[in-house]
């Protein structure tokens, strides 16, 4: 991960951890079968960036094996667990400001991290030139496209709904007001001159107090209090909002998640 406007404080609190586990039990399946699908395989060299909890890391590390290598960064590597795999390497790094090796790895792996990052363009072309030739590009990002169209089924949803996309204004304000990045990628990555470019967005419902849900709740309590600053809600309408994501008969979705890939030429 890079410093400067990432949103969400990684700081040691239960609301870091409940948002790392719920992405983890969200994600990785989807994100193992991208990565597997692209091939790796043993003695690969890979650079997982912004590992939060660590856990695609270590899937890595034990996918290339003893003769390959993985190296882990986010700009606060404390939630990456001790590995006994000597493959695995973390190290405190800042995509945005710190050295970037040139054609080196076969892969270079980054989920919910370059849109948080105001030079999320300079930096996609540098990561593209840190590939090794034929070695794979996956990045993966919310979109907010898909939530536009939603409709609401009742007006506890409704209620809901207006915070969860306050929630979307703010990122977007804290990020630069920027466009769709998420949906733009697979367009970006060709753009780079990548070969082999393609895309998926996937779109995970879950009930009140599922790990989706557990995602949204996390993030509410740990910017709800700038999005009432913001003017963006009310504090009562923030509270009722966080009671429906730990309701087991509510139904709610997370950003459509978009991943998409390209191969160094």
């Amino acid at each position: 991960m890079a410093e400067g406007r990432y949103v969400f404080d990684n700081a040691v609190t239960a609301e870091t951890e409940v948002r790392f586990s719920g992405l983890e039990a969200t994600f990785d399946p989807s994100t193992i079968g991208y990565l597997t699908g692209v091939g790796v395989t043993d003695g690969w060299m890979c650079w997982e960036i912004g590992a939060g909890g660590g856990s695609i890391a270590r899937w890595l590390a034990e996918r290339v094996g003893p003769t390959g290598s993985v190296l882990a960064t986010d700009i606060d590597p404390r939630f990456i667990p001790a590995s006994q795999l000597h493959q695995l390497q973390v190290v405190r790094h800042d995509v945005t400001t710190d050295a970037i090796p040139a054609a080196r790895y076969d892969l270079i792996h980054a989920r919910l991290v370059l849109s948080h990052l105001p030079q999320r363009l300079d930096v996609l072309v540098r990561l593209s030139q840190a590939l090794r030739p034929g070695g794979w590009l996956v990045i993966e990002d919310f979109s907010g496209a898909f939530e536009r169209g939603i409709e609401r089924a009742g007006r506890a949803d409704a209620r809901y709904r207006k915070v969860h996309v306050a929630l979307g204004e703010f990122l977007a304000r804290s990020n630069d007001n920027q466009s769709d990045f998420a949906a733009s990628l697979p367009h970006l990555l060709a753009s780079l001159g990548l070969a082999d470019v393609g895309g998926e967005g996937r779109v995970v419902f879950g009930r009140g107090g599922s790990p989706a849900a557990r995602v949204i709740e996390a993030g509410l309590r740990q910017v709800g209090d700038q999005m009432i600053a913001a003017e963006l809600v009310d504090r009562s309408a923030l509270e009722e909002a966080i009671i429906h994501l730990t309701t087991p008969a509510s139904m709610v979705s997370l950003p459509a998640m978009v991943s998409a890939w390209g191969r160094q030429k």
